[in-house]
């Protein structure tokens, strides 16, 4: 049986990388702004507030569209910040605005991005990858299982083979390796055609080129992921058009900032399973057809 398997949120703990994004942005945005790192973290709290009472409205912008919402996980939630910022009328939204595209980023969505990968990088060279302890134990629960993971992430290749590597799992991007690698699989990229589920009043893109291609090519029986819109909302409009790539099954892996409109009624019946850790999956998949 092979499992399709986000990395970010399933493997690891994405909190402290979604926590020290949000305070990269934080910090540059008072900087830029005049505003003392104290006041600015007193507004973007105000702002976070704003955010999660309308995330429907909010999140990852991809191309000046909505790819995942603000409320999916971690690190959507700093996007969605910067899109408050950009669109909300009150003076410090603007003033913040004004200091931010001041300072030469085209966008908010593009300093939300930059913030990204400030953080990220920095944070990955001053502590070890934060796989989460069970992983390869839980990865050696899947193999004995009968099991065959390919891991098809956002995140770069190196980083995530250079992660798995550090348990001691024999990780790459060729054939043959213990577990097989596709990074920076641009899931959030979104095609022209506007297509999209509608699940829980929410409107969930699903024209993603570049992972449906993924899907095609590799066939997978699961698909594990942790964030319905950009892992499972389109394996599970493939099924629904009994298209190429569409698998048997979905999962949600469970965190504790899963949205409620996902995790109740499991997205409306387009997730199959959920499970609070691979480790579930490696039982679970015996019992699958």
């Amino acid at each position: 049986m092979k499992v399709l398997s986000d990395f970010d949120g399933v493997w690891t703990d994405p909190c402290a990388e979604g926590a020290a994004v949000r305070q990269e942005l934080v910090e540059q945005a008072g900087r830029a702004a005049g505003i003392e790192l104290e006041e600015a973290q007193r507004d973007f709290e105000e702002f976070e507030r704003a955010v999660l009472a309308k995330p429907r409205d909010y999140g990852w912008i991809s191309a000046g569209r909505l790819t995942a919402f603000a409320d999916e996980d971690p690190f959507c939630l700093p996007s969605g910040l910067a899109g408050w910022v950009e669109s909300a009328p009150g003076q410090r939204e603007r003033a913040y605005r004004q200091a931010i595209l001041g300072a030469g980023h085209a966008s908010l969505s593009s300093f939300a991005d930059h913030c990204f990968h400030a953080a990220t990088a920095r944070l990955r060279a001053e502590h070890p990858p934060a796989m989460l302890p069970e992983s390869r134990a839980h990865f050696d629960q899947l193999i004995e299982a009968g099991a065959e993971v390919v891991v098809v992430s956002n995140s770069s290749e190196e980083k995530v083979v250079g992660w798995f590597r550090s348990i001691g799992v024999d990780a790459g991007v060729e054939q043959g390796r213990a577990l097989r690698v596709v990074g920076s699989a641009r899931k959030f990229e979104l095609g022209a055609s506007g297509e999209a589920l509608s699940v829980a009043g929410r409107e969930v893109q699903v024209d993603r080129p570049l992972y449906r291609a993924v899907l095609e090519t590799e066939g997978p029986d699961v698909v594990l992921g942790d964030v319905f819109s950009l892992d499972l909302a389109l394996p599970h409009f493939l099924r629904l058009k009994k298209a190429p790539g569409a698998p048997r099954h979905t999962v949600l892996r469970r965190n504790a900032y899963s949205p409620d409109w996902v995790t109740e009624k499991f997205a409306d019946g387009a997730i199959d399973h959920v499970v609070d850790s691979v480790g579930e999956l490696a039982v679970l998949i015996q019992k699958l057809d």
